[in-house]
């Protein structure tokens, strides 16, 4: 069986729309990797409200945003080869062989999130990562992509 993690950005969805994206990418974890879990904007993002509602909705739900969170004072890329980023990454992989899993963040375009270096790095290590977006699609770190089937 093929090795994959999904990502999807939360953006300005609402709670059923993300449930319905989690939903059709059969995952059965959500891993947040925001380093900040609010949003003023919108507050059912929030790590307080968002994480009981997936649990509620079924999902397992793990927060690695302290090790493999964006927003870094040196910038990702220093941050990238830290002990703490191989310790998160290794963590993901592990929980990421146990269930389909998604890593889930606040940017809503993989292009403009620190998840585009967190797909690298899993893609370096062999493996195949589906980025959802506003239809359920698959893309690879290096830009290629694919639609599955839309999802609203």
């Amino acid at each position: 069986m093929a090795k994959i993690v999904h990502t999807m950005g939360l953006g300005a969805r609402s709670l059923p729309t993300v449930l319905e994206v989690l939903a059709a990418a059969r995952v059965r974890r959500v891993v947040d990797i925001r380093r900040y879990g609010t949003s003023a904007r919108h507050p059912h993002h929030a790590s307080a409200a968002l994480h009981p509602a997936l649990a509620a909705a079924g999902y397992e739900v793990a927060d690695l945003g302290a090790l493999l969170g964006g927003d870094r004072p040196r910038g990702y890329g220093a941050w990238m080869r830290s002990a703490g980023f191989r310790r998160g990454l290794e963590r993901l992989e592990a929980l990421a062989l146990e269930a389909p899993t998604v890593i889930l963040c606040a940017e809503a375009s993989p292009e403009r999130c620190h998840r585009r270096f967190v797909a690298a790095a899993l893609e370096e290590r062999g493996w195949a990562v589906a980025h959802h977006g506003r239809a359920l699609s698959e893309r690879t770190a290096r830009g290629e992509m694919r639609v599955v089937r839309k999802t609203g």
